[in-house]
């Protein structure tokens, strides 16, 4: 007889710094997501929110909670936002959901870098 396998969950991937890279990858999905006339998301769309639930699923509470609204032309509907995986086939985990209200989010914007300081001028 042969050994059983244990089959063990991969890890969970790792906390992205920001999520506006992640993110980015769901432009396709914008049409969808903020006007209630398209009737489908596309396959774009579905490609890349599979990568984010695959490599950043916590950026995805930006799009529920209404924060990407400050960087589109039109608000996201959230409703639309949260039945997404369900109209692209793809499986969200509620540990995502849950990680929405339990963890801190990374911003969406990469964080600025400090200022570099002048050298101060040589005295004579």
């Amino acid at each position: 007889m042969a050994g059983s396998a244990t089959a063990t969950a991969p890890p969970p991937p790792a906390q992205p710094t920001e999520c506006m890279t992640p993110l980015i990858g769901m432009m396709p999905c914008m049409d969808y997501l903020t006007n209630l006339t398209v009737l489908a998301p596309p396959a774009g769309c579905c490609d890349g929110l599979k990568s984010v639930i695959r490599d950043a699923p916590i950026c995805l509470c930006h799009g529920m909670s209404g924060d990407m609204n400050s960087l589109m032309p039109h608000p996201v509907d959230p409703v639309r936002m949260i039945v997404l995986p369900l109209a692209c086939g793809a499986m969200l985990p509620l540990q995502t959901l849950f990680s929405c209200n339990t963890q801190q989010v990374p911003p969406i914007m990469p964080p600025m870098p400090a200022p570099a300081l002048a050298d101060p001028p040589a005295s004579p």
